[in-house]
C-alpha cells in the first residue's frame, strides 16, 4: 500500500497542546497506525477556544471533512480523537494566519456553513461537484438537499443540478459589480464601438459561458446593460460617431429602405461605403440597436419599417380570409423575385409570422 505525506487542520476533542507545541505520535486509522505529527497553531478556534492542530502525516489517502480519528501521543496513555476540518493543508500555505483561522471557523461549523463556505472560496468560477465531494465526500443527494436549502435562504445560485454545480450569492453580487464596471471602461477606451463583446468578457474574468449569461441577463434585467447579440453595452451609453460615420450610416439605412430586403451582402456594402469591415458591423450592430433594421439567421438585413408595412398587409390578408400563402402570392405581394422571396419567407417563418406547411405557409 502506497503512503502520501499529507497535512491537514483538525480540531481535537479536548484540551489540546499549548500554542507552538508540538509532539509525534500515531494515527489510528480502520486498525492500522500511522505515524504523525500534530502541531498547535497560534489560530484560536472562536466556538472551542483550543487551538487548530496542524497534523502531518504519511496515508494511503487524503482525508476527508469532518472524518474522526484518534491520535496518541507518543509518551502519552490517554489519546485525542482528531476532527477533520480543513484537508489538504498545503494548499492553504499562503494564507494569511488572521484569514486562515476565520476560514478554519467557517469549516469548523455545520454541513451547511462547510458548503456555503467552499462556494464562497471558490469565487465567481463557481464550485462543481467533483471538488465538493474530494473535500467532505459526501453522497450527491446529500449535497443537493444542502444546496437546496441554502438556495431557499439566498445564499448560493445552483447552477447545475447533475452534476452540482455552485455560485455563492456574495461571488455573484461580486462579479455584477465587476462586469458593468469593465463594460463601463470598455465603452471609455472605445466610444465608437456598440458595446463590449460577450467574447471579451468572458475571456477577462475566465468564467464558464453559463456563469457568464447567468451575471449579464441579471444586469439586463435590472435594467443596467443592454444585450444585442453578442454585445453587452451600458443601458446609458451612446456610440458616438464622427459626422462623417453619422452621414455613412444614414446612408446604409437609406440603401436598406430601398432595397426592403437587402440583396447587399456584408462585403457589397465594405466596398460601397469604403468602411473596414469592423466598422460597418458596428454602424450595422447600432442600426440593430436602435431597431431600425432586423437581421435574419441566414444574415439578410431587412429594414424594419418595411417589415412593419409587411406584418400589416398580412394581418388584413388573414382578416379577409386568406389563411394560406404560396411562394407567387407572396412574390406579388412584395415584388421580390423568388431568390429573395423564398428566404424572406424563411425568414417570416423564424419571427412566427408565417409557418411552413409543404409547399405554403400558413398565416399566424
Amino acid at each position: 500500500m502506497k503512503l502520501e505525506e499529507t497535512s491537514f487542520y483538525a480540531a481535537a476533542d479536548k484540551a489540546a497542546p499549548q500554542p507552538g507545541r508540538e509532539c509525534s505520535g500515531r494515527l489510528f486509522l480502520q486498525e492500522r497506525k500511522y505515524p504523525a505529527s500534530v502541531r498547535a497553531t497560534s489560530m484560536i478556534s472562536s466556538r472551542t477556544g483550543q487551538p487548530y492542530l496542524l497534523v502531518t502525516c504519511r496515508l494511503p489517502e487524503p482525508p476527508a471533512w469532518n472524518e474522526r480519528w484518534p491520535f496518541k501521543p507518543a509518551g502519552s496513555a490517554e489519546p485525542l480523537e482528531l476532527r477533520v476540518i480543513c484537508p489538504g493543508a498545503g494548499r492553504l500555505k499562503k494564507v494569511r494566519e488572521g484569514k486562515l483561522a476565520a476560514w478554519l471557523d467557517r469549516l469548523s461549523g455545520s454541513r451547511e456553513e462547510m458548503l456555503l463556505a467552499l462556494t464562497d472560496e471558490a469565487g465567481v468560477h463557481g464550485l462543481r461537484e467533483k471538488d465538493l465531494t474530494e473535500f467532505c465526500r459526501l453522497a450527491p443527494v446529500e449535497l443537493r438537499r444542502l444546496a437546496m436549502n441554502l438556495e431557499k435562504e439566498g445564499q448560493i445560485i445552483i447552477l447545475e443540478f447533475s452534476p452540482l454545480f455552485l455560485l455563492s450569492q456574495r461571488s455573484f453580487s461580486f462579479l455584477l459589480e465587476k462586469i458593468a464596471g469593465y463594460v463601463e471602461s470598455y465603452h471609455q477606451k472605445r466610444p465608437a464601438e456598440t458595446g463590449a463583446p460577450l467574447k471579451k468578457i468572458k475571456e477577462r474574468f475566465g468564467l464558464p459561458r453559463s456563469i457568464l449569461l447567468l451575471a449579464l441577463n441579471r444586469l439586463a434585467r435590472d435594467g443596467k446593460v443592454v444585450l444585442e447579440g453578442e454585445v453587452a453595452t451600458l443601458s446609458n451609453f451612446q456610440t458616438r460617431l464622427s459626422g462623417e460615420e453619422a452621414a455613412v450610416l444614414r446612408d446604409i439605412e437609406s440603401l436598406l429602405r430601398q432595397e426592403k430586403f437587402s440583396s447587399s451582402s456584408f462585403d457589397q456594402l465594405v466596398k460601397k461605403f469604403k468602411l473596414h469591415p469592423s466598422r460597418l458591423t458596428t454602424l450595422l450592430d447600432l442600426l440593430l440597436r436602435q431597431k431600425k433594421i432586423v437581421k435574419s439567421q441566414e444574415g439578410f438585413l431587412l429594414h424594419a419599417d418595411w417589415l412593419e408595412n409587411l406584418k400589416q398587409q398580412l394581418t388584413r390578408m388573414k382578416e379577409r380570409g386568406q389563411k394560406e400563402l404560396s411562394v407567387g402570392d407572396f412574390k406579388k405581394l412584395t415584388g421580390l423575385t423568388r431568390k429573395y422571396a423564398i428566404p424572406l419567407l424563411e425568414f417570416l417563418d423564424e419571427l412566427g409570422l408565417t409557418r411552413r406547411v409543404g409547399n405554403r405557409r400558413l398565416i399566424l
